[in-house]
């Protein structure tokens, strides 16, 4: 449980937006970074512009601006490297499938490439920043938790920290009712056009989420997975449960990323 973090984050919240924001261009200004932030007064509740020479991305959370330090793509690279997707790089014009996709920063990534992408975020605001950022504000991004099962699941949100979860972590997380529906019916009668990259993190949710998805995993021919200590509170790591499916479903394990415990399966059956 990130309590620390959480605490820190609600002491950050009382100062006024525009200080924030303020205190973060300067920063950068005297740093030499290439980027500045900026409020998006018209969508509510506010969202943030990232903005440097090149690109703009448009985030949730005020204090993840630092993630676009570098700048906005090679932010974005980052992230495509903690699920060792830069050994990918080299794809295109394919699908990729985003599941627990945020503010869609590895949709950056994918259309870069030319790859369709399909994006799933529960978090509403993230979801709407997804949207920003890769269908020019159409609400494409599906507002669904992934699962083994089409139901309604209690979604606990944790934002402020990317973990929120239908595991229930820290006891004064906000919770909700939300949809949840197996990747086999979301995408059950949709075209995907080969080489299909599915990246798949979701806060210890993975193998209930790949027991929901077993014809499709017969499509995709690539998978990233985020296996890192997130599940519930006790944490635990989904690395065995996931590496069993994966492999019963005809997949072979190419790369481990240690630091955040991500995984790199390609479709060898």
């Amino acid at each position: 449980m990130k309590i620390a973090p959480r605490l820190t984050q609600k002491i950050a919240d009382a100062i006024p937006l525009p200080v924030r924001a303020a205190v973060i261009n300067f920063r950068a200004f005297v740093r030499g970074k290439p980027y500045r932030v900026s409020i998006r007064t018209e969508e509510t509740p506010p969202l943030f512009d990232i903005k440097d020479r090149e690109r703009t991305l448009t985030i949730a959370r005020i204090h993840r601006a630092n993630r676009s330090k570098p700048g906005v793509m090679r932010g974005v690279d980052v992230v495509a490297r903690q699920y060792g997707l830069d050994t990918l790089a080299h794809l295109s014009g394919g699908t990729f499938i985003d599941c627990g996709a945020n503010i869609g920063e590895l949709g950056l990534w994918a259309r870069a490439r030319d790859h369709a992408y399909i994006a799933f975020e529960p978090e509403p605001m993230e979801a709407r920043c997804c949207d920003l950022n890769n269908f020019d504000g159409a609400d494409e991004t599906h507002r669904a938790a992934l699962w083994k099962e089409n139901t309604t699941l209690t979604f606990y949100h944790d934002p402020d920290t990317a973990d929120s979860s239908v595991f229930e972590g820290a006891a004064d997380l906000e919770k909700t009712e939300v949809p949840a529906v197996t990747l086999d019916h979301a995408l059950g009668g949709q075209e995907l056009t080969s080489p299909v990259i599915f990246k798949l993190e979701a806060e210890g949710a993975e193998p209930e989420i790949l027991e929901g998805a077993t014809e499709t995993l017969k499509r995709i021919d690539w998978i990233a997975v985020d296996c890192g200590p997130e599940r519930g509170a006790s944490n635990d790591n989904t690395f065995v449960a996931v590496h069993d499916a994966l492999l019963a479903a005809g997949f072979a394990l190419r790369e481990v990323r240690p630091q955040r415990l991500t995984t790199l399966y390609e479709r060898v059956k």
